[in-house]
């Protein structure tokens, strides 16, 4: 799915919806995140998720060999990173 099919498609739905994730069979996770990742990619995502690959991660977020398991953190991707 491209940007702009979901733009679309959001459009129809009402403007006070949650945004959850299906995985497993069940909305388990909220979509607390997005962002456009250093491959090229939009990403969603939940608060306290790991992200291994640097590809995936938000410009402004640590390459792999500074953070190798980079967080996402609620407050914003400058302060995504946690220190583990």
């Amino acid at each position: 799915m491209k940007v702009l099919e979901l733009i679309k498609q959001l459009k129809t739905m009402p403007k006070d919806s949650n945004v959850l994730h299906l995985w497993d069979g069940e909305a388990r996770t909220g979509i607390e995140l997005v962002w456009l990742s250093r491959d090229g990619d939009v990403i969603t995502s939940d608060y306290e998720m790991v992200c291994y690959s640097e590809g995936t991660r938000p410009k402004d977020s640590p390459t792999e060999e500074e953070d190798k398991n980079w967080e996402t953190k609620q407050g914003g991707s400058d302060e995504e990173t946690r220190e583990e």
